[in-house]
């Protein structure tokens, strides 16, 4: 492999390496602040999760995330995507749409919503950084970027949901 395609491999791995530690400072956030919000707003959101239920379900995602990226950082397949395709769906598409749905929500809200402060401070900028690396570099098109934002847009909710509704059996 030539000095820059080794150069590419190790800033992807560095962005896949990344993902863990930094989506773990973000749900921490929403871990200690989620339960008191959702209680505040019980007339706008009629949506109950404990502080306990929430870092479960926090958690088995995050697992699951995880574990996409210890495959993919050893150049695996997960769920069928190659590496890169794996980063881009993950981090330019679903926690990137994660990220912007916090700052909607605040806008919404014109107050703190949980998450908001990681998701400007942390996976906003991260996002956009791997994403411009991954269309300078070639890795992706901005067509197949918006896709995946959008799609991540549509399938967080449902992922959310699930693991909210795993995480409610886990805990009772």
């Amino acid at each position: 492999m030539s000095g820059y395609g080794q150069y590419q491999s190790s800033k992807i791995n560095l962005f896949i390496i990344l993902f863990p530690p930094l989506y773990l400072i973000h749900d921490i956030e929403e871990i200690f602040t989620v339960e008191p919000f959702l209680i505040e707003h019980l007339d706008v959101i009629p949506f109950h999760v404990t502080t306990l239920e929430f870092a479960v379900a926090f958690s088995l995602l995050w697992i699951i995330a995880s574990i996409g990226c210890y495959q993919a950082f050893r150049e695996r397949r997960f769920l069928g995507m190659k590496p890169v395709t794996y980063l881009s769906f993950l981090v330019p598409g679903i926690i990137l749409a994660n990220a912007i749905g916090h700052v909607l929500q605040f806008l919404y809200f014109k107050d703190y919503v949980p998450g908001v402060i990681t998701s400007i401070l942390i996976l906003i900028p991260y996002s956009f950084v791997t994403a411009r690396f991954l269309i300078i570099n070639g890795k992706v098109t901005v067509k197949k970027l918006v896709t995946y934002f959008l799609i991540g847009f549509v399938v967080q909710g449902p992922l959310a949901l699930l693991a909210h509704i795993f995480s409610s059996i886990i805990v009772e």
